[in-house]
């Protein structure tokens, strides 16, 4: 009986909880120290790709991005490929992982 009273005092306390959707152009370009020419440049060529947010209308890149972009700014400055090449190159990353991706669940027990 002293169990049941010990549940009962438990409050069971709920809460809704929503992820950041994005995150702004701005910020980007201040977290990876980049101008907004380099900015325009990725978007151009589709390094990232923004989506507009419901109903203030203002441009968000997902989270994500921020790695995607990140790998972009070393092949463009490390290794000095151009900007479509940069695009070629995070394409052919990103099928590889997702290769990689399903072989591990295939083949994982």
């Amino acid at each position: 009986m002293a169990e049941n009273h010990h549940e009962e005092l438990i409050e069971y306390v709920t809460a809704d909880w929503a992820p950041q959707q994005g995150i702004r152009l701005e910020e980007l370009c201040a977290r990876l120290g980049i101008g907004q020419d380099v900015l325009e440049l990725c978007l151009q060529w589709e390094i990232i790709q923004p989506f507009e947010t419901e109903p203030e209308g203002e441009r968000l890149v997902p989270v994500e991005a921020i790695e995607r972009l990140g790998r972009g700014l070393r092949l463009w400055r490390d290794l000095g490929l151009n900007w479509a090449g940069v695009s070629v190159v995070l394409d052919l990353l990103d099928r590889i992982e997702e290769l990689e991706r399903r072989l591990q669940e295939r083949f994982e027990p």
